[in-house]
């Protein structure tokens, strides 16, 4: 299972959409609840979502806030996937708690609401996090730009880190550079890049005029790795551990801190 969904043009992680579902189903609940008991804490509950959603982000924040200081504008990238859902829910039901100890009169109209969408969000998550992990490496082979062949599944002892990308990608040209200097920073880990649907002199001259200087970036113009892999979009990034086992994976677009969440995962 892909870790996105595509509707139409559009992509969107199935963390979001398991966050939509979740405010969706709570959302019916509390005006099913309005109704019958004449309290309305529609209010309350937007509020609940915002404290989740900021304390969220804050966590993740501070997780990785000696990458943050290093480029502090990538804190306002809100789509790097740089959330800690589990200290939003707290957070969430620290401040509902709070609010509620002087108000019983909207303790089952918030409540029952906020534990619909906590547990819809956790079983998101758990779904995800129970997506078999023992996926192999496909025996792709590609040829880089530089004519050698990539064999996709040879061993050599490291973990690979596959992206997935093009240049007409938005998200994939705004990333490119800091992949670019996380593989000369982490020579333990194999970068590969393997571009999709385009030739090799278009990528050449695009990488040039970039001033990008990568290893490991292989042609794709059939999609084959897009397939293989089940991906909807791109960006995508794929990290296998040095057995060749799909460990995290990510669609859309990275951000540093984000990219070093994804390699805790070799730990």
């Amino acid at each position: 299972m892909s870790d996105a969904v595509a509707i139409g043009p559009l992509v969107l992680p199935w963390t979001f959409v398991h966050l939509c579902i979740a405010v969706a189903m709570s959302s019916a609940v509390a005006t099913l609840l309005a109704r019958r008991r004449r309290q309305d804490a529609g209010p309350l509950l937007w509020r609940c979502l915002l404290v989740a959603l900021l304390f969220a982000r804050l966590g993740f924040l501070y997780q990785y806030k000696e990458l943050y200081v290093e480029h502090p504008l990538s804190i306002l990238n809100l789509r790097d996937g740089g959330w800690s859902p589990e200290i939003g829910i707290i957070a969430m039901w620290m401040y509902a708690t709070f609010r509620l100890r002087n108000a019983p009169g909207l303790r089952v109209p918030a409540s029952v609401p906020l534990a619909i969408g906590t547990t819809l969000i956790v079983a998101g998550q758990l779904q995800l996090a129970l997506q078999p992990a023992s996926v192999p490496l496909p025996p792709l082979q590609f040829t880089r730009l530089n004519g050698d062949r990539l064999d996709l599944a040879a061993p050599d002892g490291k973990p690979v880190l596959v992206n997935l990308w093009a240049t007409w990608c938005g998200p994939c040209v705004r990333e490119m550079p800091m992949l670019a200097q996380a593989q000369r920073d982490r020579p333990e880990v194999r970068f590969v890049f393997i571009n999709q649907g385009e030739d090799a002199d278009h990528v050449a001259k695009w990488l040039s005029a970039q001033r990008l200087m990568m290893d490991n970036v292989a042609i794709d113009e059939r999609r084959q790795a897009s397939a293989a892999f089940k991906q909807a979009g791109y960006p995508t990034t794929l990290l296998f551990d040095a057995s060749g086992h799909l460990v995290a994976k990510r669609t859309g677009e990275l951000s540093e801190p984000a990219l070093q969440a994804m390699l805790t995962r070799l730990r």
